[in-house]
């Protein structure tokens, strides 16, 4: 069984078996069916049980390790994706608890482009198996950056210098990135689906429900169902808006007296 003991041997198992193993089957998505899951659940038990011996590769052999868990969830092979999916996921949480040094470099080089590959299999019909595996991953990226567990910024302030903190960046990246690839979609559209992601991101039913709610709706964007979708998504989030404000009314010096009610 994997564990300290072995974290020292790390290096040397991957340059055995790792490198090889790529060459064999980087080629496409199907053949050596057999070492494709090997090799996936070789990476899941190291970074589980050996997350230590990650941090000792050097840039260019970790930057070789994170490439191949995202080229695993890309794979269309359900038990593949699902890997890939798991394993992201588990290196996410791994660093969230890692020293802020090591999980800020890991985030500042790693964060944006996690996000737009699990946008891409979330958008991509060909992937709708791993539909449940990909929400948990999205979702919990944006309860990391809401609950600050970044602790740097994951953007250059002197291009984007109107941004404070990575919550508001990331709600400017994410309408960005989705209306680069669905110009179809209003710009409201896109704003109203991304505070969702926010919003949502800590009740797992409800971002499920949010994220199909859109794939739904750039499958029927010609129809009218869109602006139904839109209606709902939007009357959601200011009920909760309004719970929130209520609740905070009840305690002195939670608002500030000109966001409080007026009497009539």
């Amino acid at each position: 069984m994997m564990g300290p003991l072995l974290s020292d041997k790390i290096p040397l198992i991957l340059e055995s078996v790792f490198q090889c193993t790529l060459d064999m089957i980087n080629k496409d998505f199907s053949e050596y069916p057999e070492h494709r899951g090997t090799i996936f659940e070789l990476l899941r038990a190291i970074n589980k049980k050996c997350f230590s011996a990650l941090l000792a590769l050097s840039p260019a052999q970790f930057k070789l390790v994170f490439d191949s868990i995202v080229w695993a969830f890309k794979h269309t092979t359900r038990d593949i994706a699902d890997t890939g999916l798991s394993i992201a996921l588990e290196m996410l949480n791994n660093f969230t608890s890692s020293d802020p040094a090591v999980s800020n470099a890991f985030f500042q080089n790693y964060f944006l482009g996690l996000l737009q590959d699990v946008f891409f299999v979330l958008t991509d019909s060909s992937h709708k198996s791993g539909f449940w595996l990909q929400c948990v991953v999205l979702a919990r990226m944006f309860q990391i950056v809401e609950s600050n567990q970044i602790t740097t910024l994951l953007f250059d302030p002197s291009k984007f210098g109107q941004y404070s903190t990575n919550g508001q960046f990331l709600r400017y990246y994410v309408v960005e990135l989705l209306a680069s690839g669905f110009p179809n979609l209003t710009r409201r559209q896109l704003e109203v689906f991304t505070e969702g992601l926010f919003e949502y991101n800590t009740d797992s039913e409800k971002f499920r429900l949010h994220m199909r709610d859109f794939l739904i709706q750039l499958k029927e964007f010609a129809g009218d169902n869109a602006d139904l979708y839109l209606t709902e998504t939007e009357r959601d989030l200011e009920k909760k808006k309004a719970a929130e404000l209520k609740a905070a009314m009840q305690v002195p010096g939670m608002i500030k007296p000109s966001d409080m009610e007026e009497d009539d």
